[in-house]
């Protein structure tokens, strides 16, 4: 992951892509951040799961303040926010989403034999083992809600 920011990075810098250099380098010292509060320094290499939490914080950063900036009329602000999401989600792994989504759950409360919300806690730790980071923790609660009685 570090290789591949710092890659797209000198390329966004070469082209004079300065939105995509400005979020390349803010993720890139997001990621070295990391590093340092795991003890490796700021040269050091996070692992893969570790490099996608940074990255998906960073876009849950982002998402909560197109809702603020909607919230108080700031649009033109929220679209910059939305184009950074745009520029950081080629770096995530491919979301399940829809109908593939809603497969996941319901295996994940089959599995786990949830039938009431208070089983919701088994569910989503059932979703994350099988499926890692690869959801929406919003979507598949809100989908794990309206399936459990």
């Amino acid at each position: 992951m570090l290789t591949r920011l710092q890659a797209d990075l000198k390329t966004a810098m070469l082209a004079r892509d300065a939105a995509r250099t400005q979020v390349l380098r803010m993720a890139l010292a997001a990621y070295k951040n990391e590093a340092v509060a795991k003890g490796l320094g700021p040269q050091g290499t996070l692992e893969e799961g570790d490099a996608l939490a940074v990255l998906k914080r960073l876009v849950k950063s982002r998402e909560d303040s197109i809702a603020q900036f909607e919230k108080v009329g700031q649009a033109d602000r929220a679209a910059q926010e939305r184009a950074e999401i745009e520029l950081l989600k080629p770096y995530l792994p491919a979301m399940i989403e829809g109908p593939a989504l809603e497969a996941a759950v319901k295996a994940a409360i089959a599995q786990t034999g949830a039938a009431t919300k208070k089983d919701m806690g088994q569910v989503m730790k059932a979703l994350q083992a099988a499926h890692g980071a690869a959801f929406d923790g919003k979507a598949a609660s809100a989908l794990v809600q309206s399936l459990l009685a």
